[in-house]
């Protein structure tokens, strides 16, 4: 059995939709216990070639990105909504279209079923109450930490990698230098 994806599934006595969002209780939490998320879909299988398991909903948490995002993108959400009622997102939808959101795409594990207790659609008349005042969880401070501080070390091990080739690479680049001069 290969991995297969799910626009549409069952999990916990809810329907969950692509482009729907939901809240839930998640056990295996390690800094948002209740995330407010937008279904991408669920993925399920075994990997041919690996063997890995696949078993979780790749959402996008809202809880990770700043509230003056959140309400623009909740607008431009429900206009898009109102115009067709089965709007799916997708991965290449975020990445093209919100490119801003690719650092909120969590994965939740589906199994065991104790990870994902209490799911709750949001509709679409709650959906900005719901998402845009959620007061004590806005993890999006902790995010730009977590970008600043990878930042900072990707930039710390460019200058080790310069320093290391330099030395090495000087004398061949001189000479080609040399050659076309």
């Amino acid at each position: 059995m290969g991995i297969k994806i799910y626009k549409k599934f069952r999990h916990n006595g809810v329907v969950w939709k692509s482009g729907h969002f939901y809240t839930f209780r998640y056990n295996s939490w390690r800094q948002d216990c209740t995330p407010v998320v937008l279904c991408m879909y669920k993925v399920y299988g075994i990997h041919p070639k690996t063997g890995h398991q696949h078993r979780y909903i790749q959402a996008l948490n809202f809880n990770y990105l700043p509230r003056n995002s959140r309400k623009a993108f909740i607008n431009i959400w429900r206009k898009e909504f109102e115009k067709n009622n089965d709007v799916e997102m997708t991965w290449d939808l975020v990445q093209f279209r919100f490119p801003y959101l690719d650092l909120c795409v969590r994965r939740y594990m589906l199994k065991p079923n104790y990870r994902i207790q209490k799911p709750q659609y949001i509709p679409m008349d709650k959906l900005e109450d719901m998402v845009v005042s959620t007061w004590s969880k806005d993890f999006s401070r902790k995010l730009k930490l977590d970008l600043a501080a990878k930042y900072s070390r990707s930039m710390e091990r460019g200058a080790e990698l310069r320093g290391k080739y330099k030395s090495k690479w000087r004398g061949f680049f001189g000479s080609v230098k040399r050659f076309f001069s």
